[in-house]
């Protein structure tokens, strides 16, 4: 049985937009060139004060990543290229009059019936908008969308955004952020941003394309965050996110700003709490079952044969405090359904499995858009609508300084 306590995150990893990503003092400055300001909270990576280098610049122990190396010209043509791509939209426009606010109303409450009797497996055949306009009327609609919200699903139809004209409907579309409000990374960026179905399409295989191609930096997670070398690798990933941007023309600095940002986090959040941790767990469970003995004495065995050094501060940090640890629920989480008796090879299996698939983690924004796009898919949402507010024209983010 899971403990049901108040976990206590062990050191080193915030919980926070960007904490432990490798980023900086969070103040948003970015020494070289202007850009327009957040709405939302911003992470300004603490390598975008880094010096860009060049060739003869790069230390001989980075001479094997030439081929990512973007040198400052490069790097500057292509924020020149991005700079003129309309950044997410933060800012609604004009509202609707009474007449077009009832359609919307309409519409959106047949979304929201057609996903309640899909759930009570009714097929999608039988629910599209003119068999349901048959059995609810007008007004019935427009009550429920006042009276008749449904609380059990992880998406909901913003009110406040219902009114304005140059929304669509899969604009309106926001996703919760489940019990506690951790669900995601940077929630209240995401659910204020008002993408387009090509733009987020788009930025799924932008982000795909950039957790590969920067992949080589997980080989420097183990730098200081603070330190030149990790500085140096940040800034030399960024450079490289903001040239493969160059190739998707619906991605702005905002988008590839986000993207690099995320897949940084990510990658350290894995390295920080599930990269290796199965064997310590494995460790720790067989020292429990075969000696009968608690969590914290097992651990105690583990941590004074010095098994796993890289875990040895978080380890230490479960031992010296009696509170629920990360460590501790990691453990009950990955060993729950465990018979004691189980062969080694099968339970370190399903503690592996357990790590990746059931440990929690905030998810970032292409998650958020997967999910977003997978819900306009199954209730019926067009996602083929194009609205373009006069007023929302692409424009110069900054200017490059010499």
């Amino acid at each position: 049985m899971l403990h049901e306590r108040p976990v206590r995150l062990d050191p080193p990893f915030g919980t926070g937009s960007g904490s432990g990503a490798g980023f900086g003092d969070g103040t948003g400055a970015w020494t070289g060139q202007k850009r327009r300001m957040y709405q939302s909270p911003s992470l300004t990576p603490a390598s975008a004060r880094a010096k860009v280098s060049t060739p003869s610049d790069v230390p001989h122990e980075l001479a094997g990543l030439d081929r990512n190396f973007v040198g400052k010209e490069e790097f500057d043509r292509c924020l020149a290229v991005l700079s003129t791509r309309p950044p997410p939209v933060t800012v609604t426009g004009p509202r609707m009059d009474d007449e077009r606010q009832r359609e919307v109303y309409e519409r959106i409450s047949l979304y929201h019936i057609r996903a309640s009797k899909m759930a009570q497996g009714v097929s999608t055949n039988e629910l599209d908008d003119m068999t349901l306009r048959k059995e609810y009327s007008p007004e019935a609609l427009e009550e429920m969308y006042y009276n008749d919200q449904v609380d059990t699903f992880d998406w909901y139809f913003d009110r406040d955004y219902s009114v304005y004209s140059y929304l669509s409907d899969y604009q309106r579309l926001v996703l919760k952020n489940g019990v506690g409000g951790t669900r995601y990374l940077d929630w209240e960026k995401y659910s204020s941003w008002f993408t387009s179905y090509e733009m987020d399409a788009e930025y799924i295989k932008y982000f795909e394309e950039i957790s590969k191609k920067i992949k080589w930096i997980k080989g420097y997670m183990e730098c200081e965050r603070g330190s030149s070398e990790w500085i140096d690798m940040e800034a030399r990933g960024f450079r490289q996110a903001v040239k493969i941007a160059v190739d998707f023309p619906h991605i702005s600095f905002d988008l590839a700003f986000t993207a690099y940002t995320d897949h940084i986090w990510s990658m350290r959040f894995d390295y920080v709490y599930r990269d290796d941790i199965d064997r310590l767990l494995f460790a720790i469970w067989k020292r429990a079952t075969s000696q009968k003995i608690t969590f914290r004495d097992a651990l105690h065995q583990v941590n004074q044969k010095n098994l796993f050094p890289r875990r040895k501060e978080r380890m230490q940090f479960a031992l010296d405090n009696s509170i629920y640890s990360s460590l501790q629920s990691a453990f009950d989480t990955c060993v729950e359904g465990i018979a004691d008796d189980a062969p080694d090879d099968e339970a370190r299996r399903l503690i592996t499995w357990a790590v990746w698939n059931k440990l929690p983690k905030r998810k970032t924004w292409n998650q958020y858009i997967m999910r977003k796009i997978e819900i306009a898919e199954q209730i019926g949402l067009d996602l083929q609508i194009r609205i373009v507010a006069p007023h929302l024209r692409p424009r110069r983010i900054w200017t490059a300084v010499p």
